[in-house]
């Protein structure tokens, strides 16, 4: 039976063999074979985390407080002292039939 030769690193050893192998200029295979690290866990260590983010590497948020949109008038219908906003949300029935008024009185 064969047994499992593998080493295990606590973050700690992992962060300082990290910044071993970056200060070394060395390869990567140079810097596995002095240190004893395997060359596919150095691999490992080097590909961008995928684990949840720590508290501390979560970047800082501000608030920000939306408000409503001022509403834009594409169009005024001024007739004497009366005036008609029109927008995009106008029900063009109740413009027709107010505008069909108007052109009666007037």
């Amino acid at each position: 039976m064969k047994t499992n030769n593998r080493k295990t690193f606590t973050d700690v050893e992992k962060a300082a063999l990290l910044k071993s192998y970056h200060d070394s200029g060395k390869t990567k295979k140079a810097w596995c074979k002095e240190t004893g690290v395997g060359l596919s866990t150095l691999h490992r260590w080097l590909r961008p985390d995928k684990s949840p983010i720590s508290p501390q590497l979560l970047p800082n948020w501000i608030s920000v407080i939306l408000t409503a949109p001022v509403p834009s008038k594409d169009l005024e219908i001024h007739v004497g002292k009366c005036t008609i906003p029109i927008d995009r949300q106008t029900d063009l029935n109740l413009l027709a039939g107010v505008l069909k008024v108007l052109v009666e009185v007037c």
